[in-house]
């Protein structure tokens, strides 16, 4: 558990604490898309993370996926997988959390209405409400402009990715701040490598991020995808909303009927310790639900 908790907060730090920005040109158009390279290095990240977010923005919706493992030293290892289905127009979403042996799904409709489904092993439970909550609009932005100051990017030619040809920047930043040395040993020893795919109409469709030392490795890959085509309605969510309709039906009092009814449910509860962004949200109060084997 301690090097799950110490992988999140890599992760964000790993991620999020590269800060910075430079100055280029915008993203090529017309036939000159397809071979030139969409941006001129030194890459300007906020003009990459404006044309990307504009690109998501006009589209409507959009999955984005996070998907992180960090190995050990020690023979451990941990791994993380995020995904967010966005629907931008509506404020629909569903967030999913692979962690562990621990399957967590949450789903928010247009009305605001909201379901939870978790699973751990056999087991799955349902709750009524989110039990974790994410802002989507959070994470339109690729973060690019929190890179280019400790990285410089160059140019790495073009490569295949759900469909699209995209332009591949790299970067090896000489210092990575990491708030837990404890796991990766000398952080200033680092051996970083940042990778960016871009589409010719400048949306940061493929991120990689590889962090060594010799006492830990962590990989991570972000990626956007299905955007303008994203539907954030899981496929449990009908079932979702019946068990909650047929507990309704059946615990409602009858006012002819004097007997007392007694309704065993089985209580799900999260012990997991998370470590919150700006763009999530952990409830902290525990939710009863029916679960079925």
């Amino acid at each position: 558990m301690r090097h799950t908790n110490v992988l999140i907060s890599l992760c964000l730090v790993a991620l999020v604490a590269l800060a910075g920005c430079s100055a280029i040109s915008g993203p090529q158009s017309g036939d000159d898309a397809t071979t030139a390279q969409p941006y001129q290095t030194p890459l300007n990240g906020s003009q990459v993370d404006q044309q990307h977010v504009e690109t998501i923005r006009d589209a409507g919706s959009f999955t984005y996926r996070t998907e992180t493992n960090a190995s050990y030293a020690s023979g451990q290892s941990a791994s993380r997988l995020t995904t967010i289905r966005a629907d931008l127009d509506t404020g629909a979403y569903s967030l999913r959390l692979l962690q562990g042996a621990q399957d967590s799904q949450v789903y928010e409709g247009p009305n605001g209405t909201a379901y939870t489904r978790i699973t751990t092993g056999n087991r799955t439970a349902y709750a009524q409400g989110a039990l974790r909550s994410v802002n989507a609009s959070g994470y339109v932005s690729p973060g690019v402009a929190s890179l280019t100051d400790r990285a410089n990017f160059t140019y790495n030619g073009t490569t295949q990715f759900d469909g699209s040809t995209l332009h591949t920047y790299v970067a090896h930043p000489t210092t990575l701040p990491i708030a837990n040395t404890s796991a990766f040993g000398n952080a200033s020893e680092a051996n970083v490598t940042v990778r960016l795919g871009i589409t010719s109409d400048g949306l940061v469709k493929h991120q990689q991020f590889h962090v060594a030392t010799d006492q830990a490795t962590l990989d991570s890959t972000r990626t956007y995808t299905e955007v303008g085509s994203t539907d954030p309605t899981p496929a449990w969510l009908s079932q979702a909303e019946q068990r909650f309709a047929n507990e309704t039906s059946t615990t409602t009092p009858n006012a002819n009927e004097s007997a007392t009814t007694t309704t065993t449910s089985t209580t799900s509860t999260s012990n997991e310790t998370t470590t919150s962004t700006s763009n999530e949200t952990t409830t902290s109060t525990t939710t009863t639900a029916n679960a079925s084997a």
